[in-house]
Parts: C-alpha cells; sequence; structure tokens
C-alpha cells in the first residue's frame, strides 16, 4: 500500500505516453453522451431571431447559449473522477477519519452549457476549427454539430479527439465554470477535435455536461455552495443567453446579486428553477487592464440548502440579504460576528474531514511527537503552516477554515494574535460583498501576515488578490472587540518580480531564413511567481521533499522494504512519463508566449521550487528552437530579438482616454537579459536608437543595448509600482505600455562588415 506523499503522486498523475483517446475513453463518452441527450432541438431558447444590425462586421455571434446548474445531486453513478486524476484523498501528518458519512456531505453539480455560434468570416472559421472537452469525471460528455446555410446538419465524430497537453490553455467558452481551478495538482483529462468542413455562414452548435464535486463535512444539515460569478459581456456578442439553476426541492434557495444593469434572477412557475435571461449583449470592450468584475455588467448567485426552516443563517439573513450594499462598519461588525458564530454554517470547515477542533489537536501532537511545540514562536508558526499545506495540497481548505485551524494551533500555544477578512480584489469591492465565501481569511501575528498556502504557499506569502485591500482585523478571542479597519500591506517591486536571462544562437537555413536555439533561465518571486506557478509544477515531482518543512518523514520511510522497493520502481516510471509530458505541455505555453513558431523544445528543468521559506523564488531553466527569427536585406538581415520578452498589450485608439482605473493586478518588475552570439562577419547597428529611459509616476521602462566581447547585450526592464491606477494616471500608464510595445515589435539590423 502506498502511503503519504508516494499515494498523491502514484494516483493524482496516472499519466500515459498516448495522445490520441482511447476505445475505453471514447466509449465512455460515447455513452455518457447518449445518457445526457444533448443538442435537443425541442428547446425553445435555441430558437432565436436575428442579431442587432450593428453586429453586421463581428467575426462571428453567439445566436444562443445556456447554462443550467443542477445542484446537490445524489446519483452515485455521476461525478466519481476518472482518467489522470481519479486519485482519493491521501494520508497525511495528523489526518485522522473522514469525520463524516461522505452520502450527507458529498455534493455533484450538474452544469449543461450549449452554445449556439454563427460564423461570419475566415478568422471565426480558424477560431473554432478546434473543440476542446473534458472527460475527467464519470457522467461528462460532449456533441457538437455543425447547421450548413441550407439547413443540412453534420454531427461531428469525436473519434479522433487527441488529449490536450496543457489544460490551461483551454478556451473559456469550453470549460465549466463550476470546476476546480485547474492547479498544478489538479490537470483534468481534456481532448481536442479538428472540424474539418467548417466554412464561413455555418452555425456550430455544441453540448457539454461536466459533474464537478464540493465536499461539505461539516454540517450536512445546512450548506452554502460555492457562489457562481458570470459576466454578462462574453468574449462574442451574444443574442440569447440564459443562466437556469434547478435545486432538488423547497429546502434549497438561490440568492443573487446583479451589477451595473445586469438582469436578475427570477423564480419560475416551478418553485425549485430560478432563470436568468440576458438579450442582445455587446461583446467584451477590448480595453487593456479591466478589472472585468468590478467593472462591468455581471451576477453573482449562490445556492443555499436548509434541511430545517428553523437553521441559524449565520451570514445570509433571507435571499434578499446579498442585494443590500453594506457600509464599512457594518461590514466590518457582519465579518466579526461570522467569525465567533460560524459553527452553525456548512462551509466553515469546507475541506477539512474532522472539524476545526479534531484537526487541530491532531497536528499539534503531531508536532508536539517532533519537539516543534518547544520552538521560538516564529519557528513554530512556519512549521505548523507547513504541516497545514501538507494537507491544503491535497484537500482544497477554505480560507476560513484554514484561519480557523491555525488560529487554533496558535491558541494552543498561548500566541496572541489577530484575525484578517477582506474581499477578493479581482471578484468584489468591501461595499458589494454578498456572501461570506467572498471573504479572504488571514491570521496577524507579529506585524506579519499568513495566508492559506492552498497548493504552494509560503508563511508570510500576501496572494496578488488582497495587495493593499481594505481590511478588517479583531482579537482572535473576543466577541467584544471592535474590529479595526485598515489596508493590507502592498508587495513591492523587489519582490514581485520576474528575473530573465536569455541566450540566443543563431542558426542561418539554406532558405534564406534562420532559427533560434534560445536557453532562457528565470528566477521568480511573489505575485509573478504565483502566477505562473501552477504551469510551471504540473507534472513534476514538486513535494518530493516537501516534509523538511515540519520536520517529517520522507515519502518511502513509513513503507516496509519491500514495498518501499516496489513504490520506488512504480514512481520512477511514473516521473519517465511526466518528462515527455511536461515538454508537450510547455512546448504549448511557449507557442502562446512567442510570436514566432516553437519548432522545437528540447528540456525543461525545475532548479528551485520556491515553496520553503529561505528558499521562496521559484526558478527554472528551458531549452527551446525559434523559426523565422531572420530576415534578410541583401547581405544584412534583420532579427526580432525583443520578441524573446514575450508578447506586450498593444493599446488601441480608443484607448487614449480611459474612465475606468487600470488593473495591472499587483506591482512588479519584469527583467530580460537577452545575450546574443554576434554571427560572424556581422556587427549589430542602431543600438542607441533601442535605448529607452521612461521614468514615471506609474513606473518605469528602460533598455540598454550595447557590445561585450562577441555578444549583444539587450537589458530590458519594465516595473509597475502599484497594482491599479486611476485614469487620473492613465497618461502615465498608457506611456509605459506603448513603450514596451514598440520595443517588441522592433527588429535589430545586423549589417555585414
Amino acid at each position: 500500500m502506498y502511503t503519504g506523499a508516494a499515494l498523491l503522486w502514484l494516483l493524482c498523475f496516472n499519466a500515459t505516453a498516448q495522445q490520441h483517446i482511447g476505445k475505453k475513453e471514447s466509449d465512455q463518452l460515447s455513452r455518457y453522451s447518449t445518457a445526457a441527450k444533448l443538442l435537443v432541438d425541442e428547446d425553445a431558447d435555441f430558437k432565436t431571431g436575428k442579431a442587432p444590425a450593428e453586429w453586421d462586421n463581428e467575426t462571428a455571434i453567439i445566436l444562443a447559449q445556456k447554462s443550467t446548474f443542477g445542484f446537490d445531486k445524489k446519483d452515485p453513478a455521476r461525478g466519481k473522477r476518472i482518467g489522470r486524476n481519479s486519485w482519493n484523498t491521501p494520508l497525511t501528518p495528523g489526518v485522522s477519519g473522514s469525520g463524516g458519512n461522505d452520502a450527507e456531505t458529498k455534493v455533484v453539480v450538474e452544469e449543461r452549457q450549449r452554445h449556439k455560434i454563427l460564423l461570419k468570416d475566415k478568422q471565426a472559421v480558424d477560431r473554432f476549427s478546434t473543440l476542446y472537452f473534458r472527460l475527467a469525471a464519470e457522467g461528462d460528455a460532449f456533441a457538437a454539430r455543425i447547421v450548413k446555410p441550407d439547413g443540412a446538419t453534420q454531427r461531428i465524430t469525436l473519434s479522433d479527439a487527441e488529449r490536450v497537453d496543457n489544460v490551461s490553455l483551454v478556451p473559456a467558452l469550453f470549460k465549466s465554470v463550476t470546476d476546480e481551478r485547474i492547479s498544478a495538482t489538479y490537470q483534468p483529462d481534456y481532448y481536442k477535435i479538428a472540424v474539418l468542413d467548417l466554412a464561413e455562414g455555418d452555425i456550430l452548435e455544441y453540448e457539454l455536461v461536466n459533474y464537478n464535486t464540493q465536499l461539505y463535512n461539516a454540517n450536512a444539515g445546512y450548506k452554502e455552495f460555492e457562489p457562481v460569478y458570470y459576466l454578462c459581456n462574453r468574449e462574442l456578442p451574444v443574442v440569447k443567453q440564459v443562466l437556469q439553476v434547478v435545486t432538488a426541492d423547497d429546502k434549497y434557495s438561490l440568492c443573487s446579486k446583479s451589477f451595473k444593469g445586469a438582469p436578475v434572477f427570477a423564480q419560475t412557475g416551478d418553485k425549485n428553477v430560478y432563470r436568468w435571461e440576458d438579450n442582445n449583449r455587446a461583446a467584451q470592450s477590448g480595453l487593456h487592464f479591466v478589472n472585468r468584475f468590478i467593472e462591468e455588467p455581471s451576477v453573482k448567485f449562490q445556492v443555499a440548502y436548509a434541511r430545517s426552516s428553523n437553521a441559524g443563517f449565520v451570514w445570509l439573513k433571507d435571499a434578499a440579504d446579498p442585494q443590500k450594499n453594506l457600509t464599512t462598519d457594518e461590514l466590518a461588525e457582519k465579518v466579526k460576528n461570522y467569525w465567533f458564530q460560524s459553527i452553525q454554517s456548512g462551509d466553515y470547515a469546507a475541506g477539512l474531514k474532522d472539524g476545526v477542533q479534531n484537526t487541530a489537536k491532531d497536528i499539534y501532537k503531531y508536532l508536539k511527537q517532533k519537539g516543534i511545540t518547544e520552538m521560538q514562536a516564529d519557528e513554530y508558526i512556519r512549521k505548523a503552516y507547513y504541516c497545514i499545506r501538507a494537507k491544503t495540497l491535497y484537500n482544497n481548505w477554505s480560507d476560513y477554515a484554514f484561519a480557523r485551524v491555525l488560529s487554533a494551533l496558535l491558541d494552543l500555544r498561548k500566541i496572541p494574535h489577530e484575525i484578517v477578512a477582506t474581499p477578493s480584489n479581482q471578484l468584489s469591492e468591501a461595499e458589494t460583498i454578498a456572501f461570506s465565501q467572498e471573504l479572504k481569511w488571514l491570521v496577524r501575528c507579529n506585524d506579519k501576515y499568513y495566508a492559506n498556502p492552498n497548493k504552494h504557499g509560503n508563511p508570510e506569502d500576501l496572494p496578488a488578490e488582497v495587495n493593499g485591500n481594505l481590511a478588517f482585523r479583531f482579537a482572535y478571542n473576543d466577541a467584544k472587540t471592535v474590529a479595526v479597519t485598515d489596508n493590507l500591506p502592498m508587495s513591492d517591486t523587489l519582490n514581485s518580480s520576474l528575473y530573465a536571462t536569455v541566450r540566443v544562437k543563431l542558426q542561418p537555413q539554406e532558405n534564406g531564413g534562420a532559427k533560434a536555439t534560445v536557453d532562457k533561465a528565470v528566477e521568480l518571486k511573489g505575485p509573478v511567481k504565483d502566477a505562473v506557478m501552477d504551469d510551471m509544477l504540473a507534472l513534476t515531482p514538486f513535494m518530493e521533499s516537501d516534509f523538511r518543512n515540519y520536520d517529517g518523514v520522507g515519502m518511502w520511510d513509513d513503507l516496509d522494504p519491500a514495498a518501499r522497493i516496489k513504490a520506488m520502481q512504480d514512481y520512477n516510471l511514473e516521473k519517465k512519463d511526466w518528462k515527455d509530458e511536461k515538454t508537450r505541455m510547455m512546448k504549448e505555453l511557449a507557442d502562446h508566449f512567442y510570436s514566432v513558431p516553437v519548432s522545437d523544445y528540447t528540456a525543461f528543468r525545475l532548479t528551485q521550487d520556491g515553496r520553503s521559506y529561505r528558499k521562496n523564488s521559484l526558478k527554472y531553466e528551458e531549452t527551446l528552437v525559434l523559426d523565422s527569427m531572420l530576415t534578410n536585406t541583401g547581405n544584412d538581415f534583420l532579427v526580432p530579438l525583443p520578441l524573446l520578452t514575450g508578447r506586450d498589450a498593444e493599446l488601441k485608439k480608443e484607448e487614449d482616454k480611459r474612465t475606468i482605473q487600470a488593473d495591472v493586478k499587483y506591482p512588479q518588475t519584469l527583467d530580460y537579459t537577452i545575450v546574443c552570439f554576434i554571427p560572424i562577419g556581422h556587427l549589430p547597428a542602431g543600438l542607441e536608437e533601442m535605448e529607452k529611459s521612461i521614468h514615471n509616476q506609474a513606473g518605469s521602462f528602460e533598455v540598454d543595448a550595447h557590445i561585450e566581447n562577441n555578444d549583444l547585450f539587450v537589458h530590458v526592464r519594465r516595473v509597475f509600482t502599484r497594482n491599479a491606477y486611476s485614469p487620473r494616471q492613465w497618461p502615465q500608464v498608457k506611456e509605459l505600455v506603448n513603450a514596451a510595445y514598440n520595443f517588441s515589435q522592433s527588429k535589430i539590423l545586423f549589417k555585414t562588415y
């Protein structure tokens, strides 16, 4: 039997070199899709009228789309994970029993999406010539068809589908919104299928069904499901869009809040069905740096379950409660009351297997056995934090559950501390919070902040979504205390950074062009690191040494010798498969990053995973080959070296003026040093014209170019000093963004001598 970390990796990534969909998977998909009765023509919502005339020049139009959510499905044959994520929770330090009845606490959400899209030009045909579908849970289904202008219908066969290497790049139009976030430990199987018969004027229809599981181990009699957030403006203009929530019985209720003119939910004639409808909605604006859930029309909703009508509603008083905006003082008081009363809530311990107190006692017992409880307070907190992370890596603890457990562990050591609550700055402003799950909970001790580690967090890390936020803090153990309102610290540009050294060697080709071999070494810190962490660590054995952070045993130390040898053999075989899969995954990322073709991706090397307190930066190296890196001009040639810093935003004319704030998510420094071996017989020209030095209140953009020995050095540095800028500050931001884009489009002339 494999235990601990071993079980996670041997079951979590059951990797296979197979890319083509297998017969077993194809048969499952066919069976599930038949049972789901997809693309039923009788649905009145898909008998749509004509699109508005102002959309005549659009590349594609969504004629109709509908998302239906069924909460608390009891069918045991639905929702079980299959494919490379078919793993159960492993044993980790301090974990005791399950602490509940799975039938009572397991919730399966059925999400059904149907889309009907008119393709008006070649760009749209190219965009939808590849379709994507998930096959990661029992019951997942997908079907697609083409409707020709004369009404003829062609069903799209899925038997030639291939597995997607990098699921983070699957377009949002093919993903369910209630699915777990893609992470290093959650890489569900997605497949893609090429559609060969698409043409301008065709209508593409497809429908998917995904089953997504949520667990509520604390209180089976009262549950608040994860909120769903929905933007009215989509990637394409929409003639008609519908959200429909179906509940099992009258013990369920729907609470919702609409913003900036978005429609509201209405209960239908069937009192267990709630419906939201929106018509003739334009596509998302082309503005860059927009925090869409703050600035654009949207709706958010949550389903709550109360077995008894006398259930104690802690955060939600009634269905109308979320629709009210709160003053700062009202929210501060509500947050504090929730902390001291939320034992009644069905979400307060989401992710825990045995409740707050038992979980904390088990961890404390483990820490005491290791002598950690006798250490200095800071060291005790760090090791307790990493012991918690050993569990959040496998179970999706809510931020509240994390704060509760860490607070209990500090209390067991009699360490004074405070509780901090703040909204996510990517989803809600303080006054518009509607649901308790919108709050991010932290622990503050000795002027240091501790946030939910989730998969990769370190002590004292502040996630980007809480940077500089308005927050409420109060003593953890005194219900009479007055909550203090202040702002959380903002990450600085030194600790939110990317430093990359990119070495380039040009390889002229017989056809006159050139390939470029690129060796890249990268170091990332803070929120910049967090943004790419899951992609970099996926399909790597990143947690092999996690046990050292909390003085634990090794991956195999709890196995007898024979089992240890067998486990290590199986594990090493799996790692060989990960290496191949990781290479394919990283090539897809590189294709997305660079504006020229990546003809070969040779190697990826993770040199530091950034998941320890003293080595908290992520470091990796990669080697790849780029095509189309040279344009001949007689005996001279042009090389687009600046594109090695990635794609930069191109601002449109209509973005000259701005009425909403520009959101760059977090302060950041992006620093690239490009080192290009100068081809024999050539010298780079015009380097002085390339150099830039722009400094303003928003940040800076600098370029330095010079020759050392036989190498051309191009140093590029871009800094944003804040996470968001007011419309008044937009001209300074625009100056930096335009300078970065213009540089990225430039080429260096190598002249013959």
